[in-house]
């Protein structure tokens, strides 16, 4: 009987440590939709998550921008992805485009505007979350990805 019940307490040990240890890989996630788009514009809504309201708002501002090169946008001007749409090739194949537009702050210059439209609303583990209006020049950004060499100029 002690045999059963030791063997029984090594497979739910086991077990414990087989489930705890083995987490789901969690794919970050990004809550954008269209608003508006003309001349050349896309306004879109975005939600930011961060430690504080700077760094929500830095992270609404990066969703849009990966919705927009990687997702494309629904009912919008830009309804296919910019760039493509495996995220993780493209940036590893244009690393240091990315750094320099993510890390060095380049992608401010191709927002128009960004205005919150919510209060920073707490979570749990003290993270915070944000909504924003965010307005991009499209065509700046399509021009910068031209030349970079990151997309072809279309008709060529």
């Amino acid at each position: 009987m002690k045999k059963l019940n030791k063997i029984s307490s090594l497979v739910i040990v086991t077990l414990l440590l087989i489930t705890t240890g083995c987490s789901m890989k969690t794919l970050p996630t990004a809550e954008v939709n269209y608003l508006s788009g003309k001349d050349g514009t896309i306004t879109m809504r975005a939600i930011g998550i961060g430690t504080n309201q700077e760094d929500a708002i830095i992270d609404a501002e990066r969703n849009a921008f990966n919705v927009i090169f990687f997702r494309g946008l629904p009912e919008s001007e830009q309804k296919i992805a910019l760039i493509g749409t495996n995220e993780t090739e493209e940036k590893e194949k244009n690393k240091d485009y990315f750094n320099k537009f993510y890390k060095d702050k380049r992608y401010k210059t191709f927002v128009m505007s960004s205005i919150p439209t919510s209060d920073l609303t707490k979570h749990k583990g003290g993270k915070k979350s944000i909504a924003i209006d965010v307005k991009i020049n499209l065509v700046a950004l399509r021009k910068d990805l031209e030349q970079n060499n990151i997309i072809r100029k279309f008709g060529f």
